[in-house]
């Protein structure tokens, strides 16, 4: 999301969970990140403590960061995050510590965006080969008013900057290993090119089409295109909002969150998807809403099982946002989290043993990453 889904939602969106966002971070810039034995405890609810063990913190050297999502080999993560004194978030990529099973912290990140961008929703190709993330490389306007969805009388929000533009780079992890630990720019060959926001992006699992939310259609709708950015179709057009989409692990539906109602809220939706003979995607054929309340539900996440789905809601309040799970028709909806604070863009790792989430656990209460192994309540 952070865009939300970081801020964008999703993502990017930019969002903003408080003030307290851009606190300064007290870490050292070029450290690795990795988890230790002289590390401090990291907050936790006994009441989740079931549910999600071995719990390590992955960033540090940002004033925050967010919205992660793991590549195919669990390997690397993308994600983006703000440098000390900088508004805007950069996109990252960062190599993952393992200790057998266990996830014990990640490497040094690497910047693949470039300089005066802003910077949303990494996301990795189900083959691992290719990386996408949504930037304003080349179309920064300095002096553009920012504006998107911010909830009335909170610090929170994300933005909609035009020249928002998509981007794809193939075999990056050759190119990581060329650049021998330096910054390399990503945001080299757009996808999109029309001077709206296009962004809130990710990959079906087949590689073939890429999910996006874009504002040429005014208000924000869903769209779907070739994954070589040809042959744009649009998935949703109604009234309001429209962002944060993700295939399902069989690529045969969306779910993403919609201010339709336009009531200072958002609920989540899944969409089926329709095809042609070929198998290329024509549209949607029915859409269900999953969350029907008066809260703001935001940042839907598949369980690689096709049937949960994970989220942040404002259920606690707007200062403690936390993680429920749903299945896919409405039914045992389950709290995750329950630890002091916004816990929100949830994602599960390929294999579903971890969850990844973006939160304000850190020792020095900014936002980070964190991840944990990941064991499903009862009745799941």
């Amino acid at each position: 999301m952070n865009y939300v889904r970081l801020l964008p939602a999703s993502a990017w969106l930019a969002v903003f969970i408080s003030s307290a966002l851009i606190n300064g971070c007290n870490a050292r810039e070029g450290q690795p990140n990795s988890s230790s034995a002289t590390a401090p405890a990291i907050a936790q609810d006994p009441r989740e403590a079931s549910i999600l063990t071995d719990l390590v913190q992955l960033t540090h050297d940002f004033d925050r960061a967010g919205e992660a999502y793991f590549s195919p080999d669990m390997k690397w993560i993308v994600f983006q995050a703000s440098p000390h004194g900088q508004t805007h978030y950069q996109m990252y990529l960062a190599q993952l510590n393992w200790q057998g099973d266990r996830l014990v912290g990640a490497q040094k990140p690497i910047r693949i965006s470039p300089e005066n961008s802003r910077n949303t929703c990494g996301f990795f190709s189900s083959d691992g080969k290719s990386l996408i993330f949504a930037s304003t490389a080349g179309k920064e306007n300095p002096n553009e008013i920012e504006g998107g969805y911010q909830r009335q009388g909170r610090n929170y929000r994300w933005e909609f900057p035009n020249g928002m533009e998509i981007y794809r780079t193939d075999n990056w992890l050759a190119k990581i290993e060329a650049a021998h630990g330096h910054d390399v720019n990503f945001a080299t060959h757009a996808l999109t090119d029309n001077n709206v926001y296009d962004a809130e992006d990710a990959f079906s699992p087949d590689g073939k089409s890429i999910c996006f939310t874009s504002l040429r259609s005014t208000d924000g709708d869903i769209y779907v295109m070739r994954s070589a950015g040809s042959s744009p179709v649009q998935i949703t057009n109604n009234p309001g909002y429209d962002g944060g989409p993700f295939f399902s692990p069989d690529g045969k539906r969306l779910i993403y969150r919609s201010d339709r109602q336009k009531n200072d809220l958002l609920q989540i939706y899944i969409a089926d998807l329709a095809f042609d003979a070929a198998g290329n995607i024509t549209g949607k054929s029915a859409e269900h809403e999953l969350t029907h309340d008066q809260f703001v539900n935001w940042g839907p996440y598949w369980y690689p099982d096709n049937r949960h789905i994970i989220f942040a809601t404002s259920r606690q309040g707007h200062d403690n946002y936390e993680l429920y799970a749903i299945r896919d028709d409405g039914t045992h909806d389950v709290r995750i989290t329950y630890t002091a604070g916004p816990d929100i863009l949830p994602v599960f790792s390929p294999d579903g043993k971890y969850l990844m989430w973006t939160c304000k656990r850190s020792a020095n209460n900014t936002t980070q990453i964190f991840a944990a192994r990941f064991h499903p309540p009862a009745g799941w």
